[in-house]
């Protein structure tokens, strides 16, 4: 893939100071982007008219959306670090994990300066938050990321473009080196073969009106985050009945028989072993895992048509796990490309 970049694209960069533009630190193999800048008209109703004659501009912030392969490097590194706030790359021998902050600690997860390359300028969004993630794969298909920002005004539409910037050089994941495990942590030799399709979400819910104060046309400090959600579907072949279900898969009876004093739709294996482990190889030592240590399951959907394939999809939340240090989900990122085992976010 391309190693520069002339006219498009989108790169970040972490801000030590919230809404204080900073140089991109690295770049994304972008397939497409939708940053944009919106700011609410206040109008004055007076009595003296039969319509408002003065307006002013009201609140203003930028949100963005992006699209990419997804694939193991300093871009995805900083927009994991976005939604899970907590780093340790085991000593500079890596692999990179990045876990939830606890409960109790006093560190706030950072804000970002995305520069967008659109054509004939350099568009600067500085003072963006990561409002979710999301990532699927299906067969025949790149496992994709989508990426959802959120934050302060647009600074500028008129920077000057960046000439060269390195980047990831290997290829993405894609459905073939895409692994599903349940209850257990996934690789390639041990992954439930019944799996078409899976997709999940992480959300940190930002609170943007919370975001001003008197004196400013725009975001003062980074959207808190409130609730964080994880939701997720997952595709079988088949409507998985109890001796088909060889990998753990949830199936068809035990979640149909799922109760509020006895819930068999609850996955929860305890002793820091996953509920739902997702491993996505870009490259032979180039892995992206995903881990939920509880996972509530709804009532699958199955039905058939004609002589088409039964299938069953199940969708899913992940829950917060109070006798888990991990509480809901981490993510394991292991490169040999341009991410390296020293590297800190």
């Amino acid at each position: 893939m391309a190693s520069s970049n002339h006219t498009r694209y989108v790169s970040v960069g972490k801000e030590s100071t919230y809404n204080t533009a900073v140089p991109a630190n690295a770049i994304g193999e972008i397939e497409s982007e939708s940053f944009s800048n919106s700011y609410d008209i206040a109008k004055r109703a007076d009595m003296n008219y039969y319509g408002s004659a003065k307006t002013v501009v009201g609140r203003q912030s930028a949100e963005g959306s992006i699209t990419l392969p997804l694939q193991p490097d300093k871009f995805l590194a900083n927009v994991l670090m976005g939604v899970f706030g907590a780093h340790d790359n085991n000593g500079a021998s890596g692999p990179h994990t990045f876990t939830e902050l606890g409960v109790d600690s006093s560190t706030v997860l950072p804000s970002y300066t995305f520069r967008v390359g659109r054509d004939d300028n350099e568009h600067l969004f500085p003072g963006q938050v990561i409002e979710s993630i999301a990532v699927s794969a299906s067969i025949g298909e790149y496992a994709m990321l989508t990426v959802n920002t959120v934050g302060a005004k647009q600074s500028s539409s008129t920077e000057t473009l960046a000439t060269s910037v390195t980047g990831y050089t290997g290829d993405a994941s894609h459905f073939s080196q895409a692994f599903v495990n349940f209850e257990a942590v996934a690789s390639d030799s041990d992954f439930s073969k019944r799996v078409q399709s899976i997709d999940f979400e992480i959300r940190t819910n930002r609170d943007i009106d919370n975001s001003y104060a008197l004196g400013s046309d725009t975001c003062e400090r980074a959207p808190p985050v409130t609730i964080r959600e994880i939701t997720g579907s997952i595709t079988f072949d088949k409507a998985l009945l109890t001796g088909e279900s060889t990998e753990g898969e949830p199936y068809f009876d035990e979640l149909l028989g799922a109760t509020t004093s006895s819930n068999a739709a609850l996955f929860n294996p305890g002793a820091s072993a996953p509920a739902l482990s997702c491993l996505f190889r870009a490259g032979t030592s180039d892995d992206i895992r995903f881990d939920f240590f509880k996972v509530q399951y709804e009532m699958p959907e199955t039905s058939v048509s004609g002589r088409d394939s039964q299938t069953m999809t199940v969708n899913f939340h992940g829950l917060y796990d109070l006798g888990d240090a991990n509480a809901m989900a981490q993510c394991v990122v292991t490169s040999t490309n341009e991410l390296a085992n020293s590297d800190t976010f």
